[in-house]
């Protein structure tokens, strides 16, 4: 059996909690907490997608036990529709004071009679985007690493009657075709964090870091 990182519990009524969408999301962020040795403070649910933590929002915040809620949603298209609708959620369960844009560093909302919640937008709490956007920034020097630079030209190339998947899924496809080509090819993004082929210890990743550091005061 896989080992967890430390942070992070498998349990839906412990006091301080993170929701994330699914899966990819879980092992991706579960590997980049382990890199960086952060103390088991903390249990995660994967939830499906992000109409379902939303719909669940309520329900998490009326735990009894509850102290402290992390949330990490995709941006996708649109991020400031995405912030509004997890703010206008937040202010009807009671909450003050939120800003009108998510903090560039990972936002924190305290609040003296409610659990504190704190939220990060993937990929950066600025540009739109998924996961796979956010996992982009951790491949090593990026800018001027030929083989990301090759494998987004050759999805580019994909002619449009074969290709299969929608523009919105692109990060996805170039991620992955750039993985298919690592030592050992296909490993999914968490194994691929754990294998090293990508940086932890990345800006974007450390920017991350910082906001469960705070978030959990660790």
């Amino acid at each position: 059996m896989k080992h967890k990182p430390r942070l992070l519990q498998i349990g839906n009524k412990l006091p301080k909690q993170l929701l994330v969408e699914g899966s990819d999301d879980f092992h991706a962020l579960c590997n980049i907490i382990e890199y960086h040795h952060l103390p088991e403070e903390s249990g995660i649910k994967e939830k499906e997608g992000y109409t379902v933590i939303l719909s669940s929002l309520n329900e998490e915040l009326n735990r009894a036990n509850l102290q402290i809620l992390g949330i990490i949603v995709d941006a996708d298209e649109d991020l400031l529709a995405r912030w509004q609708s997890l703010r206008d959620r937040l202010v009807g369960f009671g909450y003050l004071d939120i800003p009108n844009q998510p903090d560039l560093n990972g936002t924190i909302i305290t609040s003296q009679d409610l659990p504190t919640v704190g939220i990060w937008i993937m990929p950066n709490n600025k540009l739109p985007g998924i996961l796979e956007n956010f996992i982009a920034f951790l491949i090593p020097n990026r800018e001027s690493n030929p083989s990301w630079q090759y494998a987004i030209q050759c999805v580019a190339g994909i002619p449009d009657d074969p290709k299969a998947f929608p523009d919105v899924r692109l990060p996805k496809a170039q991620l992955h075709t750039w993985l298919a080509w690592q030592k050992e090819p296909g490993k999914p993004i968490g194994q691929a964090i754990a294998a090293r082929y990508l940086d932890a210890d990345s800006k974007v990743a450390n920017n991350f870091i910082n906001w469960i550091k705070r978030l959990f005061q660790l």
